[in-house]
């Protein structure tokens, strides 16, 4: 269990960091939607969405 947390969380491949990239980019379209009517989590989820895809990104650097 522990070696397939560590493999979600730390891929090896370019494959595995673009698949992690899709899937935020994924979860925060479909919360987005889902949360439409109040502009304020709209705003949150995409906000935590960028942070997200900015550590990502951060991490790609080293």
């Amino acid at each position: 269990m522990t070696r397939v947390l560590e493999r979600l969380t730390s891929p090896n491949t370019d494959g595995g960091v673009l698949a992690q990239v899709v899937a935020v980019v994924v979860l925060a379209v479909v919360v987005g939607w889902l949360l439409r009517r109040e502009r304020a989590l709209v705003l949150l989820t995409a906000g935590l969405a960028v942070c997200a895809l900015g550590l990502l990104g951060l991490r790609a650097l080293h």
